[in-house]
């Protein structure tokens, strides 16, 4: 369990810089590619850490993350295969689709392919990513860009309202929350304003969360 959520949240905003910085890297040396599988690896695990201590805000793991869809079009991939992924999935597929972040973060701590390659004159940065149990249907890619701005947004993350039972449990809203409804601003990024919602107009914003119905009105 996690006891202080602020060492994650520094490195999480440190390896987005890092990663920021390597997607645009002219020289991608094997030493490159080391510290970049490191900070992705090790970012996403910390996402989920603090999700599981209750460390972010409630909206976070059910966050979505835009992602391309690459079908499998030849036999599933064995463990060797995973060096020449791209003969196994349609590289060239156009499909869209979202997952959430605990979705995105289970993926990539459990997969079975994982490459990734710099900005260059065929496109941004990209990373290719999917599990054990999702490779005999589909591979995912993911931009250097998207993951950076998760990374960036948990590792500012400021949890500023919490409502219900002191556990798990809670209603727990960020600054990106606030802002995200309109009740807050940027003043700049990650620092808002203060609001002055009232819980009637936080449950009508976000009503999916478990409100407890014994939650006062302010």
């Amino acid at each position: 369990m996690i006891s202080d959520s602020v060492p994650w949240r520094e490195h999480l905003w440190k390896a987005a810089t890092e990663l920021e910085k390597r997607a645009h890297s002219t020289r991608w040396i094997e030493r490159t590619s080391f510290l970049v599988e490191r900070d992705l690896l090790n970012g996403m695990f910390a996402i989920r850490r603090l999700i599981e201590a209750a460390k972010t805000s409630s909206n976070l793991p059910a966050e979505r993350v835009s992602c391309g869809v690459h079908p499998l079009t030849g036999r599933v991939p064995k463990i060797y295969d995973r060096w020449s992924f791209w003969e196994h999935y349609d590289m060239a597929s156009k499909q869209q689709t979202q997952l959430a972040v605990r979705e995105l973060v289970t993926i990539f701590i459990h997969s079975f392919v994982f490459d990734f390659y710099p900005a260059s004159d065929a496109g941004p940065a990209m990373i290719w990513v999917v599990s054990d149990r999702d490779r005999h249907k589909r591979l995912y890619s993911v931009t250097f860009e998207r993951v950076v701005a998760l990374f960036r947004r948990v590792g500012s993350e400021d949890v500023i309202f919490t409502a219900g039972p002191f556990d798990e449990s809670a209603v727990r809203l960020s600054q990106h929350d606030m802002v995200d409804a309109g009740f807050a601003s940027y003043e700049p990024f990650p620092y808002v304003s203060d609001s002055d919602a009232s819980i009637s107009q936080l449950r009508a914003a976000f009503p999916s969360l478990a409100w407890s119905p014994f939650t006062a009105d302010r």
